[in-house]
């Protein structure tokens, strides 16, 4: 499938890559290209970000992996727009939705 993604730039995406500039080129080649082969191929290793909702949709994460480095991502689907708002070094699920849920993104 063809999916739209956009990458919000809000500040804190823009505060995660200006902390973590080296990966950006690699962390954004993995949205754009692994993010989509995860939804259609592997839906099992996307997870819902428990309750929490962006615009009334469900907000789901995933783990990145670049260069032995472990980042976790948020983001929400509708149809096949991808709206990536929330990448964090936090890869723990449980820290990385309370973290997550204590920012103006979530509803």
């Amino acid at each position: 499938m063809k999916y739209n993604i956009i990458i919000d730039n809000n500040k804190y995406v823009q505060k995660f890559f200006s902390k973590h500039s080296s990966f950006e080129k690699d962390i954004k080649n993995n949205i754009y290209n692994i993010l989509p082969e995860l939804i259609d191929f592997r839906p099992h290793k996307i997870k819902p970000a428990y309750h929490l909702k962006r615009n009334g949709l469900t907000i789901f994460e995933y783990k990145i992996v670049v260069n032995n480095n472990n980042f976790r991502a948020g983001y929400t689907l509708n149809g096949y727009d991808i709206d990536l708002f929330y990448i964090t070094n936090t890869t723990i699920k449980r820290e990385f939705v309370k973290e997550l849920g204590s920012t103006d993104l979530v509803d």
